[in-house]
């Protein structure tokens, strides 16, 4: 996962939704984030995002078929988000994907002060990602194990808006098996994507960034 460039053009579209976020009552996101059934009040953001809970998660091998075990947060295409926080995001959803020329967007997740997704590693949604996130003061992270390496490399959230992509692989190409996790300190939201086709991921992240990407794959 590396990070690119987030093109004047697309901040148009982002800043006004999250200078309004922000701005509202957040609690009945946080509550929402609290009864998500993959929350456990024992866990801390610590350790989804620690090695040791890593290493339990790579033990169950097939067991863990890609989804986090643990998080505490709330992915807003889910539902049950009061209907102005519904409003807003159904707006955005659409400017961006007329914008990207994205069929759909995968993730919409708003993470409450602490929140995190445990490491996991999307068996069940492999392919070409595009993660685009939000913290105001750049206290969320973003951390993966090089499939092939096995290093943890740690992505700090830049302030505001950001734009990280790569590509998760499949059970059976264990060279690409991607795990990661992402906490944050301070609220956060996530927009991701995922695409099944290079050319047109490289195209998405052109009109992201204002710049090439047929130098990635």
């Amino acid at each position: 996962m590396i990070f690119v460039d987030v093109s004047d053009e697309l901040l148009e579209m982002l800043e006004p939704y999250s200078e309004w976020f922000f701005k509202q009552d957040l609690e009945p996101l946080n509550e929402l984030s609290k009864n998500n059934p993959k929350y456990g009040d024992a866990i801390s953001y610590e350790y989804a995002c620690s090695q040791e809970y890593l290493d339990e998660i790579v033990e169950m091998d097939g067991q863990h078929i890609g989804y986090p075990e643990v998080s505490y947060s709330w992915d807003l295409n889910a539902g049950d988000v009061p209907e102005h926080f519904r409003e807003k995001q159904l707006a955005l959803q659409q400017e961006l994907l007329s914008f990207l020329g994205a069929r759909n967007e995968a993730v919409h997740v708003y993470y409450p002060v602490g929140g995190y997704m445990g490491w996991h590693n999307n068996w069940n949604a492999h392919g070409y990602n595009i993660l685009i996130s939000y913290t105001e003061k750049g206290g969320g992270f973003f951390k993966y194990r090089d499939p092939k390496s096995k290093e943890i490399v740690h992505l700090q959230d830049p302030e505001r808006w950001s734009c990280k992509v790569g590509y998760y692989g499949r059970g059976r190409e264990p060279d690409k098996v991607y795990y990661h996790c992402a906490a944050t300190r301070e609220p956060r939201l996530t927009l991701g994507y995922v695409v099944p086709h290079l050319d047109i991921w490289r195209s998405m992240i052109e009109d992201i960034s204002g710049k090439s990407a047929q130098n990635l794959s």
